[in-house]
């Protein structure tokens, strides 16, 4: 294909080649014939020979110039048909540019993060989570590019969020997928300046962030859900134990191998993640969901790979592991495969239900496992126990595992009985 076509042409082509019982291409090939017959008979000037010059003539539309044309020739008539036929396609796609809507225009830029950065496939997923809250059958995506303003934007973000139903959060989500469109309209030419600069999104209603400080496990309820895992051993149990044992992201639990673990010094070595990801087809629909290990840790730097000691608790389950799985590749295996966060998550529920203790996710574990760690004075080993590349981020892990006793301690602190 000698011109790039929109991601609505490939649909229209693919649609026609499966009724006609044709390939895509046989499709193209015959569109792009019929196509160029027709731009030359709408070419309003005369294709003429000119002996004088030994060469074909016509003229070409020119609003530049003061008969609003211009001539152009070519040796042959075919490479004159030739320019006439690159000059139109050319002019019609800058005017379908200009007149690229958002929503188009969205489909387009999907792509292109896809085939030209280097944005995980989870990262797009997002983007089409947010797109879909926020813009997908609105008016605003129908509108032309172009004429997008800041009032535009204004009005719009103002009306979604006059209820208070989303956090700063999450519209900053919605905002950075829409600052991305646009700057990707400014890449392509299309407009020279990115209205979304111009919004000050201090100006709307938010949703109030609920207080996060208790929503973690506490001492009371890991120590009864540990009791009760116990005596269940099986790949997740097992995975889940050792979780309150380390300080880990449950993709690194997923990843740990046999090689991995040195008894003779109680170490764990940290340095893969197991990923899933659902990669976003041409149609913009996604693969199905598809394990990955990599050897690259979140964040992307070299904080998040590091040791860890294991305890006497930790080496234990080890040891069950082993017994369950003593010829496989990776620690935790359950029916011979590496297992999903949903399933692990699924079955930490089940289990949570089971012992009587309130459900948080998995990644709440490590919530627990700084705070309990956490005593005033080991913040810089605390990141770098958690893989965390800031002192900061580490903080923000640190919750009140005692529930409400803190309040009953802060009275008794004072000499004061609560």
């Amino acid at each position: 294909m000698d011109n790039p076509v929109t991601f609505s042409d490939i649909t229209l082509l693919n649609t026609l080649a499966t009724c006609a019982n044709m390939t895509t291409d046989e499709v193209f090939k015959d569109f792009k014939i019929m196509a160029n017959k027709k731009i030359l008979e709408n070419h309003k000037y005369e294709i003429y020979y000119s002996e004088s010059e030994k060469s074909w003539r016509t003229y070409l539309p020119d609003e530049t110039k003061p008969n609003k044309r211009r001539p152009v020739k070519r040796k042959s008539k075919e490479n004159l048909e030739k320019e006439i036929i690159r000059f139109y396609i050319e002019k019609q796609k800058s005017e379908n540019r200009q007149n690229i809507t958002l929503e188009e225009l969205y489909a387009e830029w999907l792509l292109y993060k896809r085939d030209y950065t280097s944005v995980k496939a989870k990262t797009i997923q997002e983007y089409v989570s947010e797109w879909n809250r926020f813009f997908k059958d609105t008016e605003l995506v129908k509108m032309k590019i172009g004429e997008i303003k800041p009032i535009t934007l204004i009005r719009f973000f103002r009306e979604a969020t006059k209820d208070r139903q989303f956090t700063h959060k999450r519209v900053s989500n919605a905002r950075s997928v829409l600052n991305g469109i646009m700057s990707y309209a400014i890449e392509e030419e299309i407009i020279s300046h990115n209205p979304v600069s111009d919004v000050n999104f201090k100006q709307f209603t938010y949703k109030p962030v609920e207080v996060q400080s208790d929503n973690v496990f506490s001492r009371d309820d890991t120590h009864k859900l540990l009791n009760y895992l116990r005596c269940i051993i099986e790949p997740y149990s097992l995975a889940i134990q050792l979780s309150f044992y380390l300080f880990i992201r449950v993709g690194e639990t997923k990843a740990i191998r046999w090689e991995d673990i040195d008894y003779n010094n109680r170490l764990v070595y940290l340095h893969r993640q197991a990923t899933c990801e659902r990669t976003l087809n041409d149609d913009l629909t996604f693969s199905s969901r598809k394990v990955k290990v990599v050897n690259q840790m979140k964040g992307n730097t070299s904080h998040g790979f590091r040791k860890q000691f294991l305890t006497d608790e930790a080496l234990k389950i080890l040891h069950k592991a082993k017994e369950l799985n003593p010829n496989g590749i990776y620690v935790f295996e359950p029916n011979g495969e590496i297992m999903t966060t949903d399933s692990f998550n699924r079955r930490l529920k089940k289990y949570c239900k089971e012992a009587g203790v309130p459900y948080h996710s998995s990644h709440k574990i490590r919530f627990y496992n700084a705070s309990t760690a956490f005593d005033g004075n080991n913040l810089t080993t605390l990141s770098y126990l958690m893989g965390h590349s800031e002192t900061a981020t580490t903080l923000h892990y640190l919750r009140n595992v005692n529930k409400r006793k803190n309040d009953r301690l802060a009275f008794q602190n004072l000499g004061i009985s609560s």
